[in-house]
């Protein structure tokens, strides 16, 4: 894969992160309201899994960048 299209790649990746949060946010029937151990759904992805996700992206694609 050429580097330019890893970046892509990872650039397409995260902004689909950011758009899932305005998904669960806006999407009918609310389910970023659903409480998961007390807080809701939508605060889990926003502050736990997207950052995950997106370090984990960042990372992978800065070591395929970099080999």
């Amino acid at each position: 894969m050429s580097v330019g299209r890893g970046r892509r790649t990872a650039i397409t990746l995260l902004l689909g992160l950011l758009a899932g949060a305005v998904l669960l946010a806006l999407a009918p029937a609310a389910p970023g309201a659903v409480r998961v151990a007390g807080v809701s759904l939508l605060w889990w992805y926003v502050a736990v899994a997207a950052p995950l996700a997106a370090t984990a992206i960042a990372v992978i694609a800065l070591l395929r960048d970099g080999s």
